[in-house]
């Protein structure tokens, strides 16, 4: 691996020169592409729009996540900014220097990106639910995919280019990501979400035996958490031995944050596949984006305010008790698509409920 560093270390200096005045672009590119941040965001965003489409994006994100920290542990590797430092690969020849910015001190393993995996999953996503779109109203442009491949794409190879610009990952970790997160947006879509929201295929009906084997997949992804964490420890190896090297060689510790943790990234992801597994149901499919009987500004109104509440009290956990800040993160992060996919929509389609039962009548 220490050549393969090697070639990465040099791609990221030609990088960082060639774009040497673009540091506002790459970190806008980072910022977009940040998994918490999109969990955070985009996902309430297109809840207000299409519960659909948002449950398909919680699904692929939360299993993309929770695969993204696994493999982490499992691979283990380095990240640019750290191995530069560590390494002897060096001893005897220049040693080079790489560039740190305000989100170049991430603190768990480097491989595979999870950026690049979320950047990936989401662009796909979108290019389906747009083609849905289409099709739904009935208004499909033939040209369309002719301006959004290559935006696309051109965004896909931004945030490449924006990883290695801040030292945070190696290529080979970027294509890795990309390469994860192009395979599980279709596939989770295809196999999981929609034969079961839209009952199709076989015993696709039976939403209670569904809900049941969704739920049992969930506390599975967190037992696999919990092994994996401590057979690290059986084996000698200090889980959160990444955060030492995050804290020994980043020039500007105050840029750490916790959500960059293996540790905080498990207990959203897997809390978040929980909730996704209690609430979504083929229910959610009455809150379509051409749901004729829903109010968007209620849907809105009543999502801002789930926003701030869940903001005010992840403000306000201890973070002293790292058990009970986890425990009540793990909390909220499940109760919240039920509140997103089911709650607020269920507000928003409130005022049209009279009308609907006397329609019936």
């Amino acid at each position: 691996m220490e050549q393969i560093y090697a070639l990465g270390v040099s791609c990221i200096e030609f990088v960082q020169n060639w774009f040497s005045d673009s540091e506002e672009f790459f970190e806008f590119v980072n910022h977009l592409s940040n998994p918490h941040n999109v969990v955070e965001v985009l996902f309430p965003l297109i809840s207000i729009v299409d519960s659909v489409f948002a449950a398909q994006l919680l699904l692929c994100l939360a299993f993309g996540g929770w695969l993204n920290a696994i493999m982490k542990w499992w691979l283990l590797e380095d990240r640019p900014y750290w191995w530069v430092q560590e390494t002897s690969f060096y001893n005897g020849t220049r040693r080079p220097h790489l560039y740190q910015f305000s989100q170049t001190c991430e603190t768990g393993p480097g491989c595979p990106s999870g950026h690049s995996a979320t950047a990936a999953t989401v662009l796909l996503l979108g290019l389906m639910w747009i083609s849905h779109v289409m099709n739904d109203r009935k208004c499909y442009i033939w040209w369309w995919k002719l301006i959004a491949y290559p935006v696309s794409g051109f965004a896909l190879f931004s945030v490449v280019l924006a990883r290695l610009y801040v030292a945070t990952h190696f290529p080979h970790q970027c294509f890795l990501g990309i390469l994860i997160g192009s395979f599980l947006a279709p596939a989770l879509c295809i196999y999981v979400s929609d034969p079961y929201i839209w009952k199709y295929g076989t015993g696709a009906s039976d939403t209670g035996r569904a809900l049941l084997w969704h739920v049992i997949c969930a506390l599975l992804t967190i037992a696999i958490s919990v092994v994996t964490y401590f057979s690290l420890k059986l084996c000698g190896i200090d889980p959160q031995w990444t955060v030492q090297m995050a804290f020994r060689w980043c020039e500007s510790p105050d840029d750490i944050h916790v959500s960059t943790t293996p540790m905080f990234a498990l207990v959203q992801t897997t809390a978040s596949l929980l909730g996704w597994a209690l609430c979504v149901t083929p229910a959610v499919a009455q809150y379509r984006h051409y749901t004729r009987n829903r109010s968007l500004i209620l849907s809105a109104f009543s999502t801002a305010i789930i926003l701030y509440i869940f903001k005010h009290a992840q403000d306000n956990i201890n973070r002293s008790n790292a058990f009970c800040f986890y425990s009540l993160q793990f909390l909220l992060n499940a109760i919240k698509p039920a509140l997103l996919l089911r709650l607020a929509p269920a507000i928003a389609m409130w005022p049209y409920s009279a009308q609907t039962k006397l329609k019936t009548k």
